[in-house]
């Protein structure tokens, strides 16, 4: 009977201890049962941390890891995030498959890195802006080999046509205010500026869809509402410039090749084939109000940031679907402002 006790007690012990080391296992492997397939990856820039939605199971997972100093971008390429940081003048390069950083590319000290595009799996452009100046990497090995002059406080970047497309905010510091926004234009095969385009007042962000380029032009905060232009990449010339009649924040395209930007009020949206407005400022989607960073899955889903800048913890992600709809909202954690989704 007494064997027969401590095999009992011994057996209880061992099958605790299985059961709590396999707990462990389950809490240190969590990061790998995101389907990295379709998953929405956010930036909160409060808390410098990352956040991950599981799209196809509807499962948010907050702070996941760790992000740098005053995050400003994130960009996906293949199976791996890059995660720009002004604060810390570098850009992090994240393993989608463990969430867990697996390079880091420094752009040099006091550079203050804004955005990142990529021009293919080898090469990347980043803006800097306290050097007025964009970048060049080798993404295989992680290193700068150009600094490339543009103009005052570059900003958003994207890529058509071979060529990188620059957004040049100009802020004056001493004055206090914006001198006149321009794009420069780099050729990728000497990287060298090839043209400067005159495009509206403080452009921030820029996107391309096939052979355009998307330039969001958002204003002095003030008396100047913001403008969307779209450059023909094959003339680099603009090709519209369409008044937004309010202050926009950010924006993506839908595979309908609609334009939605965020602003305080509502998402409104532009035609990028007609450049007509299809929600103005004085008709808003409203319950996408005060959104800011915004991506689009393949199957016309939008992921919408709304952070609570107040610190009262009501940041969130909303989603729409292709019928314009809220169908999901997720907790987020401190300044969640930045999406992008890989499907």
């Amino acid at each position: 009977m007494r064997s027969i006790f401590k095999f009992t007690v011994v057996s209880l012990i061992l099958a605790m201890l299985l059961l709590g080391l396999i707990g462990c296992g389950e809490e240190e492997s969590s990061n790998n049962n995101i389907n990295v397939s379709k998953s929405a990856y956010i930036i909160n820039g409060t808390a410098q941390t990352l956040s991950v939605l599981d799209i196809a199971k509807g499962e948010m997972k907050n702070d996941v890891m760790a992000v740098g100093k005053w995050p400003a971008d994130i960009k996906i390429l293949g199976d791996k995030a890059y995660v720009v940081n002004t604060g810390d003048n570098n850009v992090q390069i994240v393993d989608l498959a463990t969430i867990k950083q697996s390079g880091l590319i420094n752009t040099g000290d006091n550079t203050g890195p804004e955005r990142i595009a990529f021009l293919d799996d080898k090469k990347a452009y980043i803006t800097c802006l306290n050097t007025n100046s964009t970048k060049t990497v080798d993404l295989s090995s992680g290193k700068v080999t150009k600094d490339i002059p543009v103009g005052v406080g570059p900003m958003g970047v994207a890529v058509a046509n071979k060529k990188a497309y620059v957004c040049n905010s100009a802020y004056d510091f001493v004055k206090n205010s914006y001198d006149k926004g321009t794009v420069s234009v780099i050729d990728s095969s000497k990287d060298e500026i090839i043209k400067t385009l005159d495009v509206g007042t403080n452009p921030l962000e820029a996107l391309t869809v096939g052979s355009k380029v998307l330039i969001l032009c958002v204003g002095n905060y003030a008396d100047v509402m913001g403008k969307l232009y779209i450059i023909d990449s094959s003339s680099d010339a603009v090709s519209k410039a369409i008044d937004l009649g309010t202050t926009p924040s950010g924006f993506a395209v839908s595979p309908k090749n609609i334009a939605y930007i965020t602003t305080f009020g509502g998402l409104i949206a532009v035609d990028i084939n007609s450049g007509k407005m299809i929600h103005d400022a004085s008709s808003p989607l409203k319950d996408f109000s005060g959104g800011s960073g915004i991506a689009f899955s393949s199957d016309g889903n939008a992921y919408i940031c709304v952070a609570d800048w107040q610190g009262r913890g009501n940041d969130k992600l909303l989603v729409m679907d292709a019928s314009e709809k809220l169908v999901a909202t997720y907790k987020a954690s401190g300044g969640a402002s930045i999406v992008a989704v890989k499907d």
